[in-house]
C-alpha cells in the first residue's frame, strides 16, 4: 500500500496538470482524430512513468513491426503491459481488456479514448459483440492497430508459465487479414507489485516475427494460438536469461541482495 501512495502523490502533479485535456477529449472524441487521442493520452502515462513508475524499457526486433495496421498478441503478467505498451509506441493502438478494468476510473477514461474495448470472458454474446466493434473500429481507423492478451488472464511469477491461447481471439486479425505480431513481454508486474522498491524497474518487450495473411491463410484459429504461443514461450526464456544483468546494472545491487530481490512470490489471490 505505501508503494501505492508513493506513487499517487508522485503523480498527482502530473494529473493536474495533463488530465484536464484528457477529460475534455474523452467528453467528445469525435471531435479529435485517433492520432490526437493517443498521444494525449501516451504523453500522460510517459510522464507518470517518469515521475512516479521509473520503468526503463528494453525492445527488442522493433523491425518485425508491420508499418501498417496489425493486431499485436502479448503474454500477459500485470496491469502494466498496457502502461509498457502505451510508454513504447508512438503509432495508435487500443486494448481487448477485461469488463474489471472499467471500473478503474482513470483507467477507464484512457482506455476508452483511444478505442479499446471491454470483454466478459464469461459471456460469449459479449464476446460476439465486441469482437464486432473491434472490427468497426479498425475499418474506421486504419492507423489503429490492436493489443490482445490471447490468455485471457495474467500467468504468474516467477516463471510465468504461459496459460492456453484462446484460438478465437486471433479472428479479429483473420478476419481483416490484418499481420498477426506475437509479443513477449517480460517482469512488468514489478512495476505495480508493492513488494518490489527497486530504483529502476527493467520492463523487456520482443515483437516477434509477424504472421501475415499469406502465413496463416492455410492455418487453423488453433493452429496460429499454438504457433504465437511457442513463439512466446521460447522468447521468455531468452528474456529471463537478461533479467537478473539489467535488475543489477540499473540498481547497482550487489549479488547478495540481488539474489533477494529478483524474484519475489507471488501473492495468493
Amino acid at each position: 500500500m505505501i508503494k501505492y501512495i508513493k506513487y499517487v502523490l508522485k503523480a498527482i502533479p502530473t494529473l493536474i496538470h495533463r488530465y484536464p485535456k484528457i477529460l475534455k477529449i474523452a467528453k467528445h472524441p469525435e471531435k479529435y482524430d485517433i492520432r490526437t487521442r493517443y498521444e494525449a493520452s501516451s504523453k500522460l502515462l510517459k510522464r507518470i512513468n517518469e515521475v512516479s513508475f521509473h520503468a526503463e524499457f528494453f525492445i527488442n526486433n522493433q523491425e518485425n513491426i508491420p508499418s501498417e495496421q496489425c493486431v499485436f498478441y502479448s503474454n500477459h503478467t500485470s496491469n502494466g503491459d498496457p502502461i509498457t505498451f502505451m510508454n513504447i509506441m508512438d503509432r495508435p493502438i487500443a486494448f481487448l481488456a477485461k469488463n474489471d478494468v472499467a471500473e478503474m476510473i482513470v483507467v477507464k477514461t484512457l482506455a476508452k479514448m483511444i478505442g479499446s474495448k471491454f470483454i466478459d470472458r464469461m459471456d460469449l454474446r459479449s464476446e460476439i459483440k465486441v469482437f464486432q466493434e473491434i472490427n468497426k473500429e479498425l475499418a474506421a481507423h486504419p492507423e489503429l492497430s490492436f493489443v490482445v492478451f490471447p490468455e485471457g488472464t495474467r500467468s504468474k511469477r516467477p516463471d510465468f508459465v504461459l496459460g492456453s491461447f484462446h484460438p478465437g481471439s486471433f479472428k479479429i486479425a483473420t478476419r481483416r487479414d490484418l499481420p498477426i505480431v506475437p509479443v513477449a513481454l517480460f517482469m512488468t508486474d514489478r512495476i505495480l507489485y508493492q513488494k518490489y522498491h527497486y530504483k529502476k524497474y527493467p520492463v523487456q518487450i520482443s515483437f516477434l516475427k509477424p504472421l501475415y495473411p499469406s502465413d496463416y491463410e492455410n492455418m487453423t484459429s488453433q493452429e496460429i494460438a499454438e504457433y504465437c504461443h511457442q513463439a512466446i514461450k521460447a522468447e521468455l526464456e531468452e528474456l529471463k536469461k537478461k533479467d537478473a544483468e539489467l535488475v543489477q546494472r540499473l540498481n547497482g545491487y550487489s549479488d547478495t541482495k540481488l539474489n533477494r530481490v529478483l524474484y519475489l512470490p507471488k501473492p495468493k489471490d
